[in-house]
């Protein structure tokens, strides 16, 4: 079969680049790692699928990892369909994250044009179950389980290593994720099955480390060659001799410049006394609405914010401030599962690449979920400061659909100043470290345009050039600090490297649950489930009383499944009771009883818990206002 008949179109240069090179240089079914770096809207999935398949050769399956759930769940519509074109015959594409489970799209059946049927069934669909499938797609949390010290690791670890592991948005992850994937790498060279990564912004520091980890795995002894990546292009490197193969730099059919323009962002952005929204989202809020009030009918902008409570309150505000000809959507992690699904599936069909149901004039806010592998296209973006990396991901959500060798995307970076008039580059420590702002602001300030794809590689290198422990910049030490802190916290958690296995009970610790695992360093997660009380003390699980919670466990849990959500774990969890605590029916429910049950009361849209005020809208997202400091 040729691409076209994969993927129902020709390669573009850095696709044809990889169907020529690569044959060359790999061999299918040796082991070998394949990096691929190209810019974002360049096809890097669908030519990362192709590598996958032909580094892996007959008879071993793919696996797609991705950072988030959105993500997860919008790759995994594009590799079923993929697969009902490309596979000889009939084989389930499967889901897997914590909530997979759950989205009603994992259920039905699918048979392609192809008359492939590529539906999991109801077996596959339970949890741990997803990665035995041949084909499977997942985020990144289900890779790097596999080399914690937790119960069932062996089953997941030969599962996933008889499949290419394809890990998109590689540049993504933390120090401690970082480590936790290069001793996956590590895995995957000892078993000596491909691995493919894929990024548009990588710096070389991370590429030379996962290959050099995966190498360590596959060619132990070996020396590790120096390492170069190309920005756009790929690099293949040999699991056997170590040997690199670089593809010449790609002349990309897509070039663009953001127009990058820094703005002060004035205001705190703590609560107010009265419960109005903070200076600094409503500062967000009235820029965007001069902006849609400057522009011509047919426009749409991009906000992204660093935290979902400025989205939301952005949100708030832009109601009040747009006219009424202006659409405002929202997309954020802090959703049910079917409202996050309903919110993700309408956002790609507006700003998507079909034109026909794109609203004329729009604001879509988004928080880091719109970075990566959400194929959205809008006509100016809107962005608090973050690192050179991540600005460069949103940024490609500008004019991604328009071609031609003179694309312009104007980008507005909204830069925070306190009340001494001075930037703020920890307004959001929490999210991102100060000296990564700093040393971004600082960039752009002395920069100007940003060619993409030509300055993005020297761009992500450079916010880190020079950085040393013994630098007298306390802003550094921190950051670096941090960064080493979370690698130490990674590695007593970690299996043991593949050649240092001495003892099978190494790889287990069956004091610890997959519940207990944290693949995300600091992230512990809980499970949410909002319900609304009736009279009478029944509790509905819509805000009407249109669906009620059942007082006992019940055959049909999708309702419920559906309105869970996973969020971070705040310090008010401890005072919510749980769905068992509850109903005390549902403790025989080992999936539910442990839910946390968010129970508005009856005519009352929000409560009070912990000093925080916590409420849930099908619009909005789960609402977390903390407490307001007393002036």
């Amino acid at each position: 079969m040729t691409f076209r008949d994969w993927f129902d179109f020709d390669p573009n240069p850095m696709q044809a680049s990889l169907l020529a090179g690569l044959p060359r240089c790999a061999v299918p079914g040796a082991a070998g790692l394949l990096i691929i770096m190209s810019e974002t809207g360049s096809g890097k999935t669908e030519g990362g699928l192709w590598g996958a398949r032909w580094l892996g050769g007959p008879g071993i399956g793919v696996h797609v990892a991705l950072p988030t759930m959105a993500t997860t769940d919008a790759s995994h519509r594009r590799v079923e369909k993929w697969a009902g074109r490309a596979l000889a015959a009939s084989s389930p594409v499967t889901l897997g994250h914590s909530q997979a489970g759950w989205n009603r799209d994992t259920s039905r059946v699918l048979t392609h044009e192809s008359g492939l049927d590529t539906s999991a069934s109801a077996w596959l669909e339970e949890r741990g179950r997803a990665v035995l499938a041949g084909i499977s797609v997942s985020t990144i949390d289900q890779v790097l389980t596999t080399v914690l010290r937790v119960r069932h690791n062996a089953l997941r670890l030969g599962a996933l290593t008889r499949k290419v592991l394809l890990v998109d948005e590689c540049h993504a992850y933390d120090p401690y994720m970082q480590s936790l994937l290069r001793r996956a790498l590590a895995w995957w060279g000892a078993m000596r099955v491909p691995v493919v990564l894929m990024s548009a912004t990588v710096p070389a520091s991370v590429a030379r480390s996962l290959a050099a980890a995966y190498l360590s795995g596959s060619a132990p002894g070996a020396p590790v060659p120096g390492i170069e990546p190309v920005h756009p292009g790929w690099l293949y490197v040999n699991g056997t001799t170590g040997t690199p193969t670089r593809s010449n730099r790609i002349t990309t059919s897509r070039p663009r410049t953001l127009d990058v323009d820094l703005v002060e962002l004035h205001g705190p952005n703590r609560p107010k006394q009265d419960g109005g929204t903070p200076a600094a989202d409503e500062a967000r809020a009235r820029f965007v609405a001069d902006l849609m009030r400057q522009q011509a009918s047919d426009f749409c902008t991009l906000v992204v914010c660093n935290t979902v409570r400025s989205a939301q309150h952005t949100v708030t505000a832009l109601d009040r401030l747009l006219d009424q000809d202006v659409q405002v959507f929202l997309v954020h992690a802090r959703y049910r599962v079917l409202d996050r699904r309903r919110h993700t599936l309408r956002v790609e069909e507006a700003f998507g690449k079909r034109r026909d149901k794109r609203p004329r004039r729009a604001v879509l806010v988004s928080t880091q979920v719109c970075e990566q592998s959400l194929d959205l296209s809008l006509d100016h973006v809107v962005s608090d400061l973050a690192p050179i990396a991540q600005l460069i991901q949103r940024a490609g959500r500008g004019l991604r659909h328009h071609d031609g060798d003179d694309v312009r995307v104007p980008v507005t970076v909204l830069v925070p100043h306190g009340t001494d008039g001075k930037p703020d580059d920890g307004r959001w420590k929490t999210v991102y470290s100060r000296a990564l702002m700093r040393s971004t602001r600082e960039l752009l300030t002395a920069h100007g345009p940003i060619a993409v794809p030509g300055d993005v590689q020297k761009l992500v290198d450079a916010v880190c050039a020079g950085w040393d422990t013994d630098m007298p910049d306390w802003e550094i030490r921190a950051h670096l600090a941090g960064e080493q802190a979370m690698e130490n916290a990674a590695k007593p958690v970690m299996i043991p490297h593949p050649r240092d296995v001495v003892d099978l009970f190494d790889l287990t610790d069956l004091s610890t649950t997959e519940e207990q695992a944290a693949t995300r360093y600091n992230l512990d997660s809980v499970t949410v489930l909002p319900v609304w009380a009736q009279p009478g003390r029944r509790l509905s699980l819509e805000k009407d009383g249109s669906l009620m919670l059942p007082e006992r466990q019940h055959a049909d849990l999708r309702p419920i499944r559906e309105r869970l959500l996973s969020v971070r774990r705040e310090h008010w969890q401890r005072a919510l009771p749980t769905l068992a605590e509850r109903l005390p029916a549902w403790a025989a429910d080992r999936r539910l009883k442990d839910a946390l049950i968010i129970e508005h009361p009856c005519g009352q849209g929000e409560l009070s818990v912990g000093g925080s005020t916590v409420s849930y809208d099908s619009r909005l997202g789960l609402i977390v206002q903390a407490p307001v400091a007393q002036e």
